[in-house]
């Protein structure tokens, strides 16, 4: 499933129930959103970035950072999960241990 886009000359994100809305309009919790969803999501796909393709140059600028973001998370994701079971891994050794 995409979850950043660009369509139309413009730069677009999933939003959980709306579909897609312009990347000017992302809040915080929707960054949170996709930062889970590329973790979690084995079919995450987004549209790589196109300076030529997006006309509005704050959907350029947010789309840029947002799409390298979310790349270097999707790259990193055997990462991340290793890290958060050594952490549980960790915690519970400590706390349940006999």
């Amino acid at each position: 499933m995409k979850y950043l886009e660009i369509n139309s000359n413009k730069g677009l994100f999933y939003r959980n129930g709306e579909g897609m809305v312009e990347v000017n309009k992302m809040t915080k919790e929707d960054l949170y959103a996709l930062v889970n969803a590329a973790l979690k999501e084995e079919d995450f796909e987004m549209t790589p970035y196109d300076e030529m393709q997006l006309q509005n140059p704050a959907h350029k600028t947010i789309y840029s950072h947002i799409y390298r973001q979310l790349e270097d998370i999707c790259q990193r994701k055997e990462e991340f999960n290793d890290d958060l079971q050594t952490v549980y891994k960790d915690a519970y050794d400590k706390y349940c241990s006999d």
